[in-house]
């Protein structure tokens, strides 16, 4: 069986996404599947440049060159989404033409991924499952990142393309299930519930990179945030945390990542000395980093109504932290976070409950360590890599047909 993944980002970007689709084309090649993955090659300018195909880890991969899509005017952003599918299928058909793709397992956002898919699933006669993790444009509308009703209109014609060219849809929470279902437009079977996967193994191997003492941090408590700083976080909340506990001494807030928003936070609180911002790391030393960590920090936008659990969560829990999460109302992680032990969860604005759930955790070593185990358990039952292959392949015969 052909299976080609198809996503606007693979490693070695360290964004969560590419990752994740990492550990799934890994875990598909144990099946014996010939896997290819049709990507971006991150921030690279120049369209007219030839990619050819890469074999990484018995993977086939096919980087193609797109326009800057990150930290760049919304203007240019938008004409990045729109060259995207043309570019994507113009590389595909150059460089892996001769390869009939029975499944492609597309992964959304972007949802302007749908003009490639429906192409390829028009040439080829693929099968396609969709792993939709955040629902656009929904979203950019609930935090202000999309404004003019135009754009939306425009942007959701394109999310139901999307949904009706894929054969199965796999949402990460209840109640996106529920929501998604509620369109009068879809048919409610394609849809099912499809929680986000990690591969587990290297967050049980040696560490390898000492990050206590090349960051300095020595033996105080250090709260990771590892990821994208923009819109959709709300990072901001998590600053008002530490103004209220910039006097600890016995605190280190580490924040790893870009975005958005990164810069003014940056500059707004470089002079809290218990507040340290770095890059985004090579992604094989982050089980290294996370594990010499003592809290996983999780934040999402209080005017979210849509559900999502961040990525980030996994390599917590495989790396037995407990979790300090801040999220929207009504997050299927404010109950998720219950059933599992594995740390505490406020919603966004609450500044009280989440100081106070924040200073349960530092107080207590013995309850840090209780509840790493606990939400290190229920990542090993529920997360797994090898779990949601299983899932998707299991739509598929052998030839790639339902």
């Amino acid at each position: 069986m052909n299976i080609l993944i198809v996503s606007d980002v693979y490693i070695p970007n360290a964004n969560s996404s590419a990752v994740l689709l990492r550990d799934l084309a890994l875990s598909l090649k144990k099946k014996e599947i010939n896997v290819y993955v049709l990507t971006l090659r991150e921030n690279n300018t120049n369209v007219e440049k030839d990619t050819p195909v890469t074999e990484e880890n018995g993977v086939k991969v096919l980087r193609v060159n797109n326009l800057k899509k990150k930290n760049v005017g919304m203007i240019r952003r938008g004409l990045s989404e729109v060259m995207l599918p043309y570019l994507l299928y113009r590389s595909y058909r150059k460089y892996l033409r001769n390869i009939k793709p029975d499944v492609i397992i597309c992964y959304s956002p972007p949802i302007t991924l749908e003009r490639t898919i429906r192409r390829l699933r028009k040439k080829y006669g693929s099968r396609v499952y969709l792993v939709l993790r955040d629902v656009f444009p929904q979203c950019a509308m609930d935090v202000g990142v999309l404004k003019q009703e135009f754009i939306f209109d425009y942007f959701k014609k394109i999310e139901k393309q999307l949904y009706r060219v894929s054969n199965f849809i796999g949402v990460q929470s209840q109640s996106d299930l529920m929501s998604i279902r509620n369109h009068q437009w879809i048919d409610k079977e394609k849809v099912e519930l499809l929680y986000n996967w990690i591969d587990i193994s290297p967050y049980g191997k040696e560490i390898n990179r000492d990050f206590r003492s090349e960051f300095g941090v020595g033996d105080k408590i250090v709260c990771i945030y590892a990821g994208n700083i923009g819109k959709y976080q709300e990072l901001s909340f998590l600053f008002e945390l530490t103004k209220l506990n910039r006097d600890r001494e016995d605190v280190i807030f580490l924040i790893v990542g870009s975005g958005s928003e990164s810069r003014e936070l940056r500059e707004t609180y470089k002079n809290f000395k218990n507040v340290m911002f770095k890059e985004f790391i090579d992604p094989k030393y982050y089980p290294d980093l996370v594990r010499q960590c003592d809290i996983g920090l999780i934040n999402l936008n209080r005017n979210l109504t849509v559900q999502n659990i961040p990525g980030k969560l996994m390599g917590y829990w495989c790396s037995k932290l407990p979790v300090l999460a801040s999220v929207n109302s009504g997050n299927d992680l404010l109950m998720m976070m219950k059933v599992a032990n594995g740390g505490f969860c406020s919603v966004t604005g609450d500044l009280e409950s989440y100081n106070q759930n924040f200073n349960r955790l530092c107080s207590d070593k013995e309850l840090r360590k209780e509840m790493g185990i606990s939400g290190h358990q229920f990542a090993l039952e529920h997360f797994s890599a090898d779990k949601a292959r299983d899932n998707i392949l299991r739509h598929f015969g052998e030839e790639g047909n339902v």
